[in-house]
């Protein structure tokens, strides 16, 4: 059976999962050309699960120390190449062979930034991060407008003083993944993208919460949604049809308003709709259809309405991350 999958977010756990079992010790790269933080497929997850599989089998059958893996938009397909160690030539290579929506665009860093290390496993990823990232990277902190410094979670480095010209971040195995002496906001797991760096250095600077109204028919789709924003470190605001939603946001400011399309009451593009027309304290505030709705003309007909933005249900945790980087200035 055909399900929708977040591909970058899928490759990540098969990948982490392979390596888990392979009796080398390969450090993984992964690198993000997409352009997109999010990339929803239709697919049957076993079937994609084995490709995958194969596909990472393949070049670990050559690679000795290290695996980079690199996601590129190809006409709206998505196109994965392996490289094995320090190889220029592609070792293992796939297409979708269907189109991938893609949402949540990057915005890459104009100036240089610069990535360091602190360990001999992190380091070997940092020249692949260089040579093969859109990211502006650089391994010369004199040169680059940001400076980062990559960590093991395991090294004791909390009694350093760190310069406040450079941020840090934790990098830990998947295995730590529900220690809650590790897990904060500053820390990635193995295997990250390069692009998981600039949301974080985005985050980082978020000042204040952001204030969300979500509203959705669906009390188990609702509750989870509320429950993502806030380990965000958002504030939110739930109502569960679109009368009610609207209620709410003629009567106090939000900085977002996350809307299900198919309410009972009003429709979320109708909520949007109706505070663009009476000018109220909504009416410039971004408003984000949360739809499953994927043909063209019917995300036309949400944004003719007064959509400006949307994200396909079902909604996981780093597509809320991703998308809500544009907005923590």
């Amino acid at each position: 059976m055909k399900v929708k999958v977040e591909l970058l977010e899928f490759i990540q756990c098969v990948l982490a999962k392979v390596l888990q079992q392979h009796d080398k010790k390969i450090t993984p790269c992964l690198i993000n050309k997409t352009g997109f933080y999010s990339a929803v497929y239709q697919c049957n997850p076993s079937y994609m699960h084995q490709q995958l599989n194969e596909l990472i089998q393949q070049a670990l059958s050559i690679a000795q120390h290290q695996l980079v893996v690199v996601v590129n938009n190809k006409n709206k397909y998505l196109e994965l190449s392996l490289f094995a160690d320090d190889r220029n030539q592609v070792t293992a290579k796939c297409t979708t062979p269907e189109k991938v929506i893609y949402s949540q665009v990057i915005k890459l860093p104009e100036q240089s930034i610069s990535i360091q290390a602190t360990s001999p496993q992190v380091n070997t990823i940092l020249n692949s991060f260089i040579s093969h990232s859109m990211v502006h990277f650089t391994s010369l902190m004199e040169q680059a407008s940001h400076c980062i410094s990559l960590i093991d979670a395991n090294d004791i480095v909390k009694n350093e003083t760190v310069s406040s010209d450079v941020t840090t971040i934790q990098i830990c195995e998947i295995s730590y993944a529900l220690n809650p002496t590790i897990l904060d906001a500053s820390t990635l797991f193995w295997p990250f993208y390069d692009t998981d760096i600039i949301n974080m250095i985005n985050t980082k600077t978020t000042p204040e919460p952001l204030c969300i109204l979500v509203a959705d028919d669906s009390i188990p789709s609702l509750i989870a949604t509320q429950a993502m924003l806030e380990k965000l470190g958002c504030k939110v605001v739930t109502a569960n049809d679109g009368t009610r939603a609207l209620a709410l946001a003629q009567q106090q400011h939000f900085d977002l308003l996350l809307l299900d399309e198919r309410m009972p009451g009003l429709y979320g593009s109708d909520v949007a709709k109706q505070l663009i027309e009476q000018d109220g304290v909504n009416r410039l505030t971004p408003k984000v259809s949360l739809t499953g709705l994927t043909e063209p003309d019917e995300i036309k007909q949400l944004f003719n309405k007064g959509i400006t933005h949307y994200l396909e249900k079902p909604v996981t945790k780093l597509a809320l991350e991703n998308f809500l980087v544009q907005w923590q200035k």
